[in-house]
This record gives structure tokens, sequence and C-alpha cells, in this order.
């Protein structure tokens, strides 16, 4: 008879030393022999952010991982690929995630660095190909270390999502701007690329960084919380189904996990797992859901999203959240981001390169891939001063 099929262990611990319970959950999990190995260790370190601000993953955590498969016998790196606008060495090393590597001569990798590496997806959705970070194949073991958030776009950002970044330079962006799919109706493009995704590139461990996490504007603009838990498992899905749970989100209820869950020999079904310890559930950290339109959080600012990418989306965000009291005197105000407008109202402003055809001299373009939060206050104030000017000649 053949083996019975083993249901996949979730491990969750808990505690005020991110480093200690990190380490405790990976030994926890009784990995295989990773003698000689080459691992990599894949953080969040996709933005240019001190550490412990829940945007990228705490640097204890990933210094837990690399003492953990040193001492394994493995050889670990670490590496990441950012969004646009910086470089993974700038944002590695204002994380403290660079510094914790070296202290532990655990090498640090810019995974945009080697050409990209075309891969493709037999049976994808959306995506027929995606293109890799050329050091892919150069790795035996890829651990997955997201930090445990909500996303604007995908509901959370877990391990799963943070595969995205083994995508090299604009791909990521590329996932934002498909267009729909008539056999998903009502379904985002960007989760459907996330399950096309999951069928070539999944890690072979997640270590969920939820010492410090992000709740509502995720995944940049939000509001710190501190559950102090870390989810380990061999199972990037049963992870992330534990994760979401944690955080006071149905699984099935995650559109990218629900997409993965149904072409991946997974489950989202947490009565299916072994998960220690069992009384896990009493550690459940409600996180603020993000709000399904930023307007619903800033009130006579329309921000009308299509197809625009996290660079963006971020960007607006933050912007929203350092300036809104500034702009009082301003409202009621229209900005636009991604590429997929059509027509826009009067008086908008077109945030990004992305906007630049739809922008097209008829509204206000403000530059950049992605544009800072003070270029945006710049041509608000700018806007209101000419209007001020046309009015007095009236």
């Amino acid at each position: 008879m053949p083996d019975a099929v083993q249901p996949p262990r979730v491990i969750v611990r808990r505690g005020a030393d991110a480093y200690t319970t990190a380490l405790e959950a990976l030994r926890a999990l009784a990995l295989p022999d990773m003698r000689g190995k080459r691992v990599l260790l894949k953080p969040n370190a996709g933005r240019r952010v001190p550490p412990g601000l829940g945007i990228t993953t705490n640097p204890a955590v990933v210094a837990a991982a690399c003492d953990f498969f040193l001492a394994c016998g493995a050889h670990p790196s670490v590496g990441d690929s950012t969004i646009l606008g910086v470089t993974p060495p700038e944002c590695l090393e204002a994380t403290g995630i660079a510094a914790a590597a070296r202290a532990r001569t655990v090498p640090v990798l810019d995974l945009d660095e080697l050409p990209a590496r075309k891969a493709p997806i037999p049976h994808g959705v959306v995506l027929d190909h995606l293109m890799l970070c050329g050091a892919l194949p150069e790795f035996d073991f890829i651990v997955s270390i997201p930090v445990m958030k909500t996303h604007m776009h995908c509901r959370v950002s877990l391990g799963l999502k943070n595969m995205k970044g083994c995508l090299r330079g604009r791909e990521k962006v590329r996932l934002h701007q498909l267009p729909p799919c008539p056999a998903f109706p009502g379904v985002k493009p960007l989760d459907l690329a996330i399950a096309d995704m999951a069928t070539i590139l999944t890690p072979q461990l997640v270590l969920i960084d939820g010492s410090t996490g992000m709740q509502g504007l995720g995944p940049s603009a939000g509001s710190q919380i501190h559950p102090g838990l870390i989810v380990a498992s061999e199972h990037v899905l049963a992870a992330d189904a534990v994760a979401a749970t944690l955080m006071g989100f149905a699984p099935h209820d995650i559109a990218h996990l629900r997409l993965a869950a149904q072409r991946l020999p997974s489950t989202l079904d947490c009565a299916q797992m072994d998960i220690d310890p069992p009384h896990w559930r009493a550690w459940i950290t409600p996180f603020e859901p993000p709000p399904r339109a930023i307007s619903f959080e800033y009130q006579h600012v329309r921000v009308l999203d299509k197809e625009s990418c996290s660079a963006c989306l971020s960007t607006m965000l933050m912007f929203l959240k350092r300036h809104y009291a500034e702009l009082g005197g301003y409202l009621p105000l229209t900005f636009a981001i991604g590429k997929g407008h059509a027509e826009l109202p009067d008086r908008s402003f077109c945030v990004g390169n992305c906007t630049a055809k739809a922008a097209a001299g008829q509204h206000v373009f403000i530059k950049g891939c992605p544009p800072v939060a003070s270029d945006i206050v710049r041509h608000v104030l700018n806007q209101q001063k000419l209007s001020n000017a046309h009015d007095k000649k009236r």
C-alpha cells in the first residue's frame, strides 16, 4: 500500500525576542539534512526604510535564519530584488538586513545583478513566462522570509507574495499591468499572475516574520502591530493560510491563495494541517484590513487606480499619510496612478510615468518611477498658485 500523505506541518511560535522565537520555530521543523546545500534567504527588503516599521523583514529574524542554516552545515546567502526607484544594495543596508548577514560572514546578494532568466509557465492563465533573477539556479533551497502585513492590492503579503521579489527589475511591474481575464470576472489580474507564478516559483521553506507587522494601508503606509509571532513551514500555502488566520482573515478570502491552492498540491484548510502548538488560535491578533479604496481613508481625495504597481501605490499612500493635513485648502483633489486610464476628470494629477499618456497635456503630470511624495506636494501647490493667478486676471 502507498504511504499515507502527511498533512502539512506548520510551526507557530510567539515571543518578545524575534531572534529567539524564529530560531525556536526553525528547530521545531526538523528539516532534512541540509549539509552542503546552497540556501537563498529571501527577505522582504524591497524598500529603503529603517528596520522596525513593519514594512520590511526584521533583521533579527534573518539573523536567526543565517545562524540556523550555518549550524546545519549549509551555505546561506541573503538577497532580494527591489521595487523600481531603489536598488537592492541600498535597501538591504537601510533595513539592517545586510549588517545582520555580514556579522555572520553570510554573503549579501543583489538579485538584479545578473541577467534575467526566462522561465516558461505551462498552462498559465494570464502569464506564459516570467523573467526570473539570474542568480536563482545557483541555489538548492529557497527560504521566503516575509513580514506579516496587509496589502492594498492583495489583501495580505506573506510567503507566496514575497516570491515576487525573485522577479528581475521591471518584471514585477508587468504583473500589475495585465488586462482583466474574461474567464475570471471580478478577479484581479495580479492575483491570477501570482497564482501563475506559484506553479514555477515556490520556496522550499517559509519563515513568516510577525514580530512587528503592518495593518491597514499596507504594504508601506499602514500602522504597526506587534503580534510577536513567527510562522514556519515547508509548505508555503499552509504557512500563508495559518498566518492569514492569525491576522484575522479567512484564507479562502485571499484571492491569490485560493487560486494557487487550486493548482498546487496543498490545502488552505487549517483543520487538515499539523499545527504546533494545538492552541495556536489563542494567538490570533486581528489586523485592520486594507480599505477597498484609498478614498475611504482620506475624504475628499479621489485616487483612481488602474493597473498601478506597488511602487506608485506606496508613494501615493505615503504622500497622503504625511501631507493630508496640509491639503485642507486644496481639497477636493483627484489623482490617477497606473497605465490603464482612458479618460480622467478635469484637473486630475497624473502620478508616475505610466500616466503620461493619460495626462496628454490636459492634466498635471508628475513624472517618476515612482515619483516621491515631495514632488506630488510641489505640483499640488504650484497648480493652486496658477489657479489663483488665473482667477485674479479674470
